[in-house]
């Protein structure tokens, strides 16, 4: 038996495993074995691959016997404590994505477990099932159709097509509706627009074409009035910034956010942090754009010391899903701090937003809880959102 099995077996029956050091005698320490040794007669090395696949590295990786023994004999400590004892006795730790089903199957909760790799059986297969096999891989024959065959097959092919509708398909468009929200800012939010025409003065008899002239001078304002700002703030004032929950239970914190945002990998902050992880006060994001551009990002996630030209700077908050992260900002409520400035509000794909986040005008970011190769589309979803948004409101910054 391969020692996984062997492993499982001793402990679901309770029988405790031998350690032996280099002289094949007895030790009580894992840190001390060289080998280990079941029902008195199976005996294997330390350091034995076994059968158990890591689910955050590559289908090649698998954990060692010693991390599994280690972890059966430490399973009532809690992860802090247990991933201390492993940097102690320099034994390699499971994730904590793991540990749950590494127990529940070696305890025999579970018969199986998706991360177990069956190892191969060496069994041949009968002469009736490789000529099945092979019969069934045989390509049928294939008659060529004539030309005029193919062009009324296609024909028919694409009088039935019809275009799928997603949601995005239907946002997607290219009409400007600046003067909309001009109006919405001044009617909802009574907010002055500089060089906008009066409610008032618009007659209902009044043209399509001076409509659009409007939006067109109400547009050109704007792009002036950022552009005469920008000559007016220093290289640090138009540096974006990005404020972050102080909360290690966030998603995103000052530990990870610089991983996700520069390598475009999600790591969990509070296993950073439970590695002892020293947190920073500020990180700088170096975003590297398409024109192979690098434009640098500031991110804090406290606004104790900050001053009018910081809330200027301000482009971006990740939300944690509570008002009290708002606390003293400029801005308490989210109403007025999501009309200043851009919302997001990262979650697990296989989750539902809950108020009262739900009902804040901001973005999903989805992450995948396994799959990492899916970080690099959140990623690029969350920078297209976040320049669309800079190049509509906050202009006069360098993004």
């Amino acid at each position: 038996m391969d020692p996984l099995s062997l492993l499982r077996e001793s402990t679901i029956s309770n029988k405790q495993v031998v350690l032996l050091d280099a002289s094949n005698e007895p030790v009580t320490n894992i840190s001390e074995a060289k080998s280990i040794k079941f029902n008195d007669e199976a005996i294997f090395a330390r350091d034995t691959p076994t059968n158990f696949k890591k689910t955050t590295a590559s289908d090649s990786e698998t954990y060692t016997l010693e991390t599994l023994i280690f972890l059966v004999q430490n399973a009532q400590l809690d992860n802090s404590a247990y991933f201390k004892e492993c940097r102690t006795r320099q034994i390699e730790h499971v994730s904590i994505v793991d540990r749950r089903k590494i127990l529940d199957y070696l305890t025999g909760k579970v018969d199986q477990s998706p991360n177990v790799s069956q190892a191969n059986t060496g069994e041949k297969r009968s002469r009736d099932d490789v000529a099945s096999i092979e019969t069934s891989t045989k390509k049928p024959k294939v008659t060529p159709l004539k030309s005029d065959d193919s062009v009324i097959i296609v024909k028919q092919v694409v009088l039935r097509e019809r275009e799928i509708m997603t949601r995005s398909s239907v946002l997607r468009g290219n009409k400007n509706f600046t003067h909309a929200i001009n109006l919405a800012q001044q009617l909802v939010l009574k907010k002055e627009i500089p060089n906008a025409r009066p409610i008032h003065a618009q007659k209902p008899g009044a043209s399509q074409a001076s409509g659009h002239k409007s939006v067109a001078a109400t547009s050109n304002s704007s792009k002036s009035a950022a552009a005469v700002k920008s000559q007016k703030l220093s290289s640090k004032d138009k540096i974006p910034l990005i404020i972050v929950p102080a909360a290690p239970t966030a998603k995103f914190t000052l530990y990870n956010i610089k991983q996700f945002l520069e390598d475009q990998k999600y790591e969990d902050s509070q296993i950073l942090r439970d590695e002892g992880r020293k947190k920073p006060e500020r990180v700088t994001v170096e975003r590297k754009k398409p024109n192979g551009q690098s434009v640098p990002y500031h991110v804090v996630d406290s606004v104790a010391h900050f001053k009018q030209s910081d809330w200027d700077r301000v482009c971006c908050v990740f939300v944690a899903g509570q008002l009290w992260q708002f606390k003293g900002w400029k801005w308490e409520k989210p109403v007025e701090l999501f009309s200043n400035v851009k919302g997001f509000y990262p979650k697990w794909s296989s989750d539902k937003m809950t108020p009262p986040a739900s009902e804040w005008a901001v973005s999903e970011i989805n992450i995948h809880r396994h799959k990492r190769h899916m970080d690099k589309a959140a990623v690029s979803q969350f920078w297209d959102a976040l320049d669309s948004y800079n190049a509509t409101h906050k202009q006069y910054l360098n993004f």
